[in-house]
């Protein structure tokens, strides 16, 4: 589900849990795992074309309220874990990186982005669906105000040429595995004075998640009423039904 690769004091971990990397309680539960404790100076990645395709709307399909309430509980823990790892953690961002996929890198502590026919952004307001209190407040926290309007707002996917401007990511390389070796050059880099590093990293990310504590529970609640509303669950139903028909041989 994970593998984990060290080169030269940095730890790579690989997202390799299959469906383009999408979200489910399990692979929440993976990452959340892997990022326990003290770890040294580490890179998240994708494999293949996909950094992370967001949710798992197959998996996630049959989930009632209460179901549903009690994932976006665990999705807002490993956000929340991502976000505030003691130990530096850059996102090598190997292709896609849509909705969940987008946010989960811009929890990271910086982004190297991979040249290439990738999107990358936000959909959620273009598919009938507000967002969730953290995912709200890190992209509110990274980006300026304008550009958070912009890209929670507009709902747009952006590729890896547009979504450096926006603020989603803050490096372009010509491949990935060029993405990889940048990105664990600035792990090494950030992880230095690893204790120095944690205590100011802890006063940075603090207003994200004061503001989380203020603002979960109307904004989750605004989330899963509109994830089982008309306009969603029609579009959703037609994007399970498109992925279960490439699933199928």
């Amino acid at each position: 589900m994970i593998r984990t690769e060290h080169r030269d004091g940095v730890r790579v971990l690989h997202m390799e849990f299959g469906s383009a990397n999408a979200l489910s309680p399990r692979v929440a539960d993976a990452i959340i795992a892997a990022l326990e404790g003290n770890g040294p100076p580490s890179v998240l990645t994708g494999e293949g074309q996909v950094f992370s395709a967001g949710l798992n709307l197959i998996e996630l399909a049959p989930f009632d309220r209460g179901q549903m309430a009690a994932f976006v509980e665990r999705f807002s823990v490993l956000m929340a874990r991502v976000l505030t790892t003691r130990f530096p953690l850059v996102a090598a961002v190997n292709g896609h990186a849509v909705a969940g996929g987008c946010v989960l890198a811009m929890a990271c502590d910086q982004r190297v982005g991979t040249a290439g026919p990738y999107k990358i952004g936000m959909n959620e307001m273009a598919i009938g669906l507000t967002l969730p209190a953290i995912v709200t407040e890190i992209l509110r926290g990274k980006l300026t105000a304008e550009h958070a309007r912009t890209v929670i707002l507009g709902g747009a996917l952006y590729t890896p040429t547009e979504a450096l401007p926006v603020g989603l990511l803050d490096e372009l390389a010509d491949d990935a595995e060029q993405a990889l070796d940048r990105a664990c050059e600035i792990a090494r880099g950030l992880g230095r004075s690893q204790a120095e590093f944690s205590a100011m990293k802890g006063s940075l990310v603090a207003p994200i998640t004061e503001r989380f504590q203020q603002t979960h529970e109307a904004l989750d609640y605004r989330f899963i009423e509109s994830w089982f509303g008309e306009t969603a669950t029609r579009m959703r139903a037609e994007a399970v039904a498109r992925l279960q028909d490439k699933a199928r041989p």
